[in-house]
């Protein structure tokens, strides 16, 4: 092999590595200079996705939901025992029969929206920092010492 040719092969290299370089640099930018934009006539569950849940998700939901209360009834002693009964309480028994109340065809951040939306006359909302704000349910006793 002669010395041009190695040159050459060189250069090459060097070309092919600076253009991969810049194009992995290029590639990895452009979700940072992708703008998200929501269409607010648009938002939230679509007819698919409410056909498919309608079909598919809250069927399905339910057979969760009432195996997961009898493996919670089945596993309380265990986990009586075990000192975790909340824990198993939340996921078997409590997570499931909510998510069967989500609206339909919504995602959990659609449905905690349109919840949110809801007035009610027993809420309390302060706005400490926007989007911050603490909530006060007056159907409760709240305390507050300085």
């Amino acid at each position: 092999m002669t010395v041009k040719a190695h040159t050459q092969r060189t250069v090459k290299r060097k070309i092919f590595t600076l253009i991969t370089s810049v194009s992995l640099i290029v590639a990895s930018m452009q979700p940072a200079l992708a703008a998200i934009e929501i269409d607010e006539d648009d938002f939230g569950p679509s007819y698919g996705t409410m056909a498919v849940d309608t079909i598919v998700g809250k069927p399905l939901g339910l057979v969760t939901a009432v195996a997961g209360t009898a493996a919670y009834i089945v596993s309380l002693p265990f986990s009586l025992i075990g000192g975790n009964a909340d824990q198993a309480q939340q996921k078997l028994f409590v997570e499931p029969w909510d998510a069967m109340g989500r609206c339909l065809g919504c995602t959990v951040a659609e449905d905690n929206y349109y919840k949110s939306q809801v007035s009610d006359n027993n809420i309390v909302r302060i706005v400490v920092d926007q989007p911050s704000e603490i909530l006060i349910n007056t159907n409760d006793y709240v305390i507050v010492t300085p």
